[in-house]
């Protein structure tokens, strides 16, 4: 039960406050009324911690959705799908509950306003990166302060994420037009020498404008199918992949990077394969043909038909990781690298 003095001042909190946070660490309530002015109220259970918090969770719901016995379970199912009625978003940001912020921060409804509660909500709290990742994915907040503020943290958040998807994620979020400046995307830049998921997260977000440390020139091919390798541009991307899968030893790093390079060298005629066997085939019955070009139209064409299903399925069997994927699937990255190697050699 809760104590009847933390009663009294949850209840002017919900009244006086537009959106409402728990730390469930520091056992304070937290309130932003219209001013944007916090309230705090330091609660004092007599009994088990976890159990008082799940109490004013259930004060909380009852007083501001007349909902009897916590989070409604629909808002669970619905929260990661967008499916929130915009009516509802106000009131979800004031329960105090992380799966209700979640819930909001996939709206397809968000608006600035609502932006900025939600940031503020998901501030301090075990999913706080979570609800960053999701608000970044909506394209007015990158255009906004509070999507800078989201992007700062989630920059200063990296050094903490063990999962290499969020790693690849974080990057690409963050990399936005607008977001972090020039000295932060170098660092990144750097960072992803050596932590190549990093590097993922480049490729796939910043094709057409990605560093030239290396002083890499463009080229000069004559066949049509190879005009798309001849910038600047296109030569960093292809120079940063082969760097990526020399040094492979995670899974998703090779799965995205290979996503990322198929995508970029499409070809009409090509159609994406299961084994470099199959796409050597298509090469062959297509009779595409050059007097001075015809190992680097061989390489563009064989890159056209790259993507995860190269690796999926070994990786998954043998269950890799690390050096063992380098290894175990020599046979499909040594092609690929080849290719890599003739479309990037001047």
């Amino acid at each position: 039960m809760l104590e009847p003095e933390d009663i009294l001042k949850l209840n002017v909190l919900i009244a006086t406050s537009i959106a409402i946070r728990i730390d469930t660490y520091k056992l304070v309530v937290v309130g932003l009324n219209t001013q944007l002015k916090e309230q705090t109220i330091e609660l004092k259970p007599s009994g088990d911690s976890a159990a008082y918090i799940k109490e004013v969770k259930k004060l909380l719901v009852t007083q501001v959705l007349g909902a009897m016995g916590g989070y409604p379970s629909y808002l669970k199912r619905w929260s990661r799908m967008g499916q929130v009625e915009s009516s509802n978003l106000t009131s979800l940001l004031k329960l105090g509950e992380v799966e209700a912020v979640v819930a909001v921060a996939n709206s397809t409804n968000l608006d600035d306003q609502l932006l900025k509660l939600t940031w503020w909500c998901a501030t301090n709290t075990d999913n706080q990166a979570e609800i960053g990742r999701f608000l970044l994915t909506k394209t007015f907040v990158t255009h906004t302060e509070t999507g800078r503020e989201i992007a700062e943290y989630l920059l200063e958040f990296l050094p903490f994420v063990n999962e290499t998807e969020q790693l690849i994620d974080t990057t690409s979020l963050v990399l936005q037009d607008g977001l972090i400046d020039q000295k932060a995307k170098a660092r990144l830049w750097q960072q992803g020498q050596r932590k190549t998921a990093f590097l993922v997260g480049f490729v796939e977000r910043m094709q057409g404008k990605l560093p030239n440390e290396l002083n890499i020139q463009a080229l000069n091919y004559q066949h049509p199918d190879l005009q798309i390798i001849n910038s600047e541009q296109s030569q960093i991307f292809l120079t940063t992949l082969a760097h990526i899968l020399k040094k492979i030893n995670q899974e998703y790093v090779l799965y995205r990077a290979l996503e990322a390079l198929g995508k970029y060298l499409s070809h009409e005629k090509i159609i994406m394969q299961d084994t470099i066997d199959k796409i050597n085939i298509q090469i062959k019955s297509l009779d595409l043909t050059s007097n001075t070009e015809q190992n680097q139209l061989n390489a563009r064409l064989l890159l056209a038909g790259v993507n995860e299903r190269l690796v999926v399925s070994t990786i998954s069997a043998h269950n890799l990781t690390g050096s063992a994927i380098r290894k175990k699937l020599a046979p499909v990255l040594e092609p690929i690298q080849k290719a890599l190697a003739i479309l990037t050699t001047p």
